[in-house]
């Protein structure tokens, strides 16, 4: 009986949602706005990949013919099984990567910078690996965002952020804004929740409400957004 549950379409709606997911849902569509028409080529570096969270919005670009995923806590091979074949991972640091000068034609870093005491050296050492005229798609916490304690700041501004890439040899070509109010709530929930599922006590918000306040959220798009996307090209 339970089998049947977990394998209905009721299921699919009612079964716990996760702040990941919401945050893939709203940001996806954003990150290819703001690429506005460039596409990731050659071999492209995923950079503080996490659990391969952007892995099909990487995958979805034929163009790539290499993935390099590098996080300080890089995940196992069971997460790589079933991805495509050109899936590299390595365990790093974005402060020193262990890649020649000039080695990828793009890049993706999403959410990382911001937890990294010194961002400038960050951002310069993604610089480094990256060919001139390659391509570098970041996003971080734009101020006023959320606080979290997993941060070393809490957010930057579009100048700030613009500031720290072009020190660093980028042109900002790009940016857009996203994650408004509804998904402030989302957060806020999970943090202070009023229902917790399982023997890990796991905040318990339904994929379908999940899913419903993330299009709500992109289509009202309340009060000030605290994620900022940057699309930007190495110098050469």
């Amino acid at each position: 009986m339970r089998s049947l549950i977990k394998n209905s379409f009721l299921w699919s709606w009612l079964q716990p949602g996760f702040p990941d997911a919401a945050r893939l849902i709203a940001q996806t569509p954003v990150l290819h706005e703001t690429l506005e028409g460039r596409r990731f080529t050659g071999r492209c570096l995923n950079a503080g990949c996490g659990e391969g969270l952007y892995w099909d919005f990487l995958e979805s670009f034929q163009e790539i013919d290499r993935i390099d995923d590098i996080d300080i806590s890089a995940p196992g091979p069971e997460k790589v099984a079933g991805r495509r074949p050109d899936h590299y991972v390595a365990l790093g640091s974005l402060t020193e990567l262990p890649y020649p000068d000039s080695s990828f034609e793009s890049c993706l870093c999403t959410e990382v910078i911001e937890h990294i005491p010194d961002h400038a050296k960050a951002a310069s050492e993604l610089a480094r690996v990256l060919k001139p005229g390659g391509l570098l798609l970041a996003s971080v916490p734009q101020t006023p965002a959320p606080w979290d304690p997993n941060h070393a700041r809490q957010g930057y501004t579009v100048e700030e952020f613009r500031g720290l890439l072009e020190g660093a040899g980028f042109e900002v070509v790009a940016h857009r804004s996203c994650f408004f109010g509804f998904m402030r709530a989302i957060m806020h929930y999970w943090r202070k929740p009023l229902i917790r599922v399982g023997g890990a006590k796991t905040p318990y918000i339904p994929n379908l409400m999940l899913r419903g306040l993330v299009a709500l959220d992109r289509a009202v798009r309340p009060g000030k957004p605290w994620d900022l996307v940057v699309c930007a090209i190495r110098k050469s």
